[in-house]
């Protein structure tokens, strides 16, 4: 199997969420949307309305994140920012998990937050971040049986504030648990065309990748015009990799 570089690009969520973001920041990330072609693109929540304004006309859809980078909010308030978005023609909707709640052992609440938006957003795509890189295995494990049972599109791995990137390990866990019943998103430390295309390889079907990394990888799946080679990866040797090196 290839992976073009249109591809590529179509798997990415482009995203312009550094804290100093600015309006030429917007308007440099719309016109890599046009450039290539990219699946989706994110801001933060005060140039939502620009943003999707911008992207009109294109075939990149708009995203949007709640409680986004902590998951600490309320309830109600991500349920209203959902519906904001909503009313902008939001095509991606991304939540942060209170990862609070899950590493309290308050697993009711967890659910229970991430089943509030998914009610609210019924007919959006909804994608929960579980801030992989901050949870044991036995964490991704459950944060990811959730967001399953939840009726969840994706199980996303990380916002991408954390110092600590996305691991192959973290990615092929999150696949081996939610299995075909949601998908699974990684973000944070993606930053190569190889990280990106051994994700692929382990069931991942889209990158959450900030501006200058995401056009960077797909300038160099350009320089393969007969497309990326995605190599066959065994999903269980990369899912037990982090707990048989711990043994």
């Amino acid at each position: 199997m290839k992976l073009t570089a249109h591809d590529v690009a179509r798997t990415i969520d482009i995203s312009a969420l550094k804290i100093d973001t600015s309006y030429q920041d917007l308007e440099a990330m719309v016109g890599a949307c046009k450039k290539y072609d990219m699946g989706c693109a994110f801001i933060w929540q005060g140039f939502s309305a620009d943003l999707a304004r911008m992207l009109k006309g294109t075939t990149t859809q708009l995203g949007t994140s709640l409680a986004f980078p902590s998951g600490q909010e309320t309830t109600e308030n991500k349920v209203q920012q959902a519906i904001y978005f909503m009313s902008l023609g939001a095509d991606q909707i991304d939540m942060v998990m209170n990862v609070g709640y899950l590493k309290s052992g308050f697993y009711e609440r967890v659910h229970d937050d991430i089943m509030a938006v998914r009610k609210t957003a019924r007919g959006f795509s909804l994608k929960v971040i579980i801030e992989a890189m901050l949870l044991t295995d036995e964490q991704i494990v459950k944060a990811s049986e959730i967001v399953r049972d939840c009726g969840c599109d994706y199980v996303k791995s990380g916002t991408g504030f954390q110092a600590a990137p996305t691991t192959l390990h973290h990615v092929a866990l999150m696949k081996k648990t939610v299995g075909d019943h949601c998908k699974v998103k990684a973000a944070g430390g993606v930053r190569d065309l190889d990280t990106l295309v051994k994700m692929y390889a382990l069931g991942v079907e889209r990158f959450g990748i900030g501006m200058a990394s995401a056009i960077k990888i797909v300038e160099q799946a350009e320089k393969f015009p007969s497309g990326v080679d995605v190599p066959v990866l065994d999903i269980n040797e990369y899912a037990e990799a982090e707990l048989s090196a711990v043994k």
